[in-house]
């Protein structure tokens, strides 16, 4: 059941101004919406259903008597029908036609409508019409007058071109000469060329009459979103899913490409080499030491050639180390499984080299 216990204060500046919006909306100028469409939008039916948005609201004192005025339900029970019975028997009535809108709409009063129902309703009702320049003018005037916004905030809030004009530049466009100067001699003689004193001088028929209703509709939508008239936009989800939606879509990595596989056979000489050992297999760019021991200082190594192994034992004559002769082939023995631990490197009986021996700094053999 609807709170009836709430009612607006039409003393207050927000109720005077929806209960001005009314009564004008009732006249043969101000009528922005019928009385079709005020049946429509309060007691929306048809034949066999029906939404009550108006008569709930009221106290049973207030709506008794306007149902029994309609002829359609006695005082006594009128006063005593709960809500679901008034709006049976309401329903009943328009589907006969014992109602129409025009009857429906003049049973309840303007007054009535702003002390019981949410303003905001009255308001989404008034604005959803075709607004005409005299509707708008009055709403402005209206506004202005309960002081719901001042000069100052009407001129900031004036906009138009996306933003390109603004305040008394928007005023100014749809002028004449002749109202620019009338606008400008008033402004001299008042002396007052405060943003009250500029509103004053231009006055509120010529504001509407020269400036286009979409940018004094907006006016007025800002007008009402300051006094709270307007409801409040719904609360934006906060699931799970509604946040995942929302949020940006971040592209997926794609996915590394799987590295080409091993040649299904290799050759017998690669599949015999023996495992080299992880230090082994560095390779540096740094040259050997100068060791003077050596009767030929080595070669760096190459970096193409692969290390040696730890299963390997290499002997070579000294042939191999120095003189012209070219030297003989070293003499590889690998190891086998069985000696693994054997890497000592085997003696063999020296050959003297027949190149004198190398002298060292001081002069001496060595």
């Amino acid at each position: 059941m609807a709170d009836k216990g709430a009612r607006n204060d039409l003393s207050a500046a927000v109720p005077k101004f929806c209960l001005a919006l009314e009564e004008y909306r009732r006249t043969p100028e101000g009528r922005v919406r019928t009385s079709q469409d005020f049946l429509t939008t309060f007691f929306p039916h048809d034949d066999k259903t029906c939404t009550d948005k108006i008569l709930r609201h009221l106290p049973n004192e207030v709506r008794g008597p306007i149902v029994a005025a309609w002829g359609i339900r006695g005082i006594k029970a009128a006063l005593r029908d709960p809500d679901e019975k008034i709006q049976q028997v309401v329903h009943d009535a328009l589907v006969a036609g014992d109602v129409d809108h025009q009857a429906f709409e003049d049973g309840i009063t303007p007054e009535t409508m702003v002390r019981w129902l949410p303003l905001a309703d009255l308001w989404a009702f008034w604005r959803g019409g075709k607004l005409s320049k005299q509707a708008i003018q009055k709403a402005m005037a209206t506004a202005y007058e309960l002081y719901l916004f001042d000069a100052r905030w009407f001129l900031e809030t004036l906009s138009a071109k996306g933003g390109a004009l603004k305040g008394t530049d928007v005023l100014s466009e749809g002028l004449t000469k002749d109202d620019l100067t009338l606008w400008v001699r008033r402004i001299h003689e008042t002396g007052d060329g405060t943003p009250k004193g500029i509103v004053g001088a231009l006055g509120w028929d010529k504001i509407v009459a020269k400036t286009s209703n979409d940018i004094l509709v907006a006016a007025l939508d800002a007008v009402v979103a300051k006094v709270g008239l307007v409801v409040a936009p719904p609360a934006k989800d906060s699931s799970p899913k509604a946040v995942a939606e929302a949020s940006p879509k971040v592209e997926a990595a794609p996915a590394p490409v799987p590295a080409a596989a091993p040649a299904a056979a290799a050759p017998v000489a690669e599949a015999s080499k023996p495992a080299v050992a992880p230090e082994l297999a560095r390779v540096t760019d740094k040259p050997p030491a100068d060791d003077g021991s050596w009767s030929m200082p080595p070669s760096a190594p190459d970096q193409g050639a692969p290390p040696a192994g730890d299963g390997i034992d290499v002997v070579i004559d000294d042939e191999a180390l120095g003189g012209n002769s070219p030297p003989t082939a070293p003499r590889i023995r690998a190891a086998g499984a069985h000696d693994e631990e054997d890497t000592e490197v085997k003696a063999v009986p020296r050959v003297r080299s027949e190149r004198p021996p190398a002298r060292g700094p001081g002069g001496r053999s060595r």
